[in-house]
């Protein structure tokens, strides 16, 4: 009997140095710009508080929303031969971003594998589901370059020793060939 494979794993985009920079300088730049637009109309004799007000509110609102907006997750998800991955921004909104069944993977490996480079120049775009920004090169992350639909890209993710099981029972051909012991299929 075929046993069903089943892997859900959430990964958290880092923050870097670059992001806290943005936040800090979105919340400082909104706060003088409100107090522009609310103290100048008073120093020259204008009684538009209300509106001012109204637009400070908005302004206050908008850098709110940028600032959540970066707080993104990836939700990787194998069942059997169905691979999914979905974009979670600010723990509310989910958005696919890839679905396809792994027996339309012309390739997956590690990103260490040498038809990486020669794959990344054939595809249109790479979807990075990391938890960096820009991937680093490493056996714990797996690429599967997909011909959908005459539209060829790559999505990186994080691997997890239970996926290989899958992937090598779908689509044997093009899946890269590791050793992998019991106990880390089971993990």
């Amino acid at each position: 009997m075929i046993d069903d494979v089943y892997v859900e794993q959430f990964v958290k985009r880092e923050k870097t140095a670059l992001n806290a920079m943005f936040n800090v300088f979105s919340i400082f730049a909104t706060v003088v710009i409100i107090i522009a637009i609310n103290v100048v109309p008073i120093l020259l004799g204008f009684n538009i508080i209300f509106f001012t007000g109204l637009i400070s509110f908005g302004l206050g609102v908008l850098c709110w929303y940028i600032n959540r907006r970066q707080n993104v997750e990836y939700e990787t998800s194998l069942t059997n031969d169905l691979f999914s991955v979905s974009r979670i921004i600010a723990e509310s909104k989910r958005e696919l971003l890839a679905d396809f069944n792994v027996r339309e993977c012309e390739r997956i490996a590690p990103l260490t594998a040498d038809s990486f480079n020669d794959d990344l120049k054939r595809a249109e775009f790479v979807l990075n589901s990391t938890k960096y920004r820009d991937y680093e090169i490493s056996d714990s992350n797996w690429y599967c370059f997909v011909n959908s639909e005459g539209v060829k890209y790559i999505v990186i993710f994080e691997f997890k020793p239970k996926m290989y099981k899958a992937f090598r029972r779908y689509n044997p051909r093009n899946t890269f060939f590791m050793n992998i012991s019991d106990k880390e299929k089971e993990e």
